[in-house]
């Protein structure tokens, strides 16, 4: 009798640590989550500021003569695609609120940044074919 209460007190014990070992992890992964979201938020900010500057400026002179900036946007957009297209297989309904909070938060930030990096990509494009004329 004695050892079968033990049993279940032991199995209790365990199916706790589990969950705790679970919570653990699923904290860790949203906070992982909210930094890359903070990153792009603050990469989405840069981009938009120099839109900014972009429409403020003299328009006699290049904005990228050598096209590195373009080919960082670009290459920004593709990390931001991939970053997209591995939240759409992560999604599941069984995801707790926190997790499907980040995922959201990530994802929001991560379109906006990649339509600001278009943009501002496209309004390069246009700037410096305008100064080549």
């Amino acid at each position: 009798m004695l050892t079968s209460t033990f049993k279940e007190v032991l199995d209790l014990f365990r199916r706790a640590e589990s969950m705790l070992l679970a919570l653990g992890a699923e904290r860790r992964c949203a906070l992982r989550l909210d930094r890359v979201a903070d990153r792009l938020a603050a990469m989405g900010a840069r981009i938009n500021e120099l839109r900014a500057r972009m429409q403020e400026g003299p328009v006699d002179e290049t904005v990228d003569p050598d096209c590195g900036l373009r080919d960082s946007l670009k290459g920004l957009k593709e990390d931001i695609r991939d970053i997209r297209c591995q939240l759409g297989g992560l999604h599941s309904s069984r995801l707790s609120a926190r997790l499907q909070r980040a995922f959201s938060r990530l994802h929001r930030i991560a379109e906006e940044t990649y339509a600001s990096a278009d943009k501002l990509q496209w309004e390069i494009d246009e700037h410096d074919s305008k100064c080549r004329a």
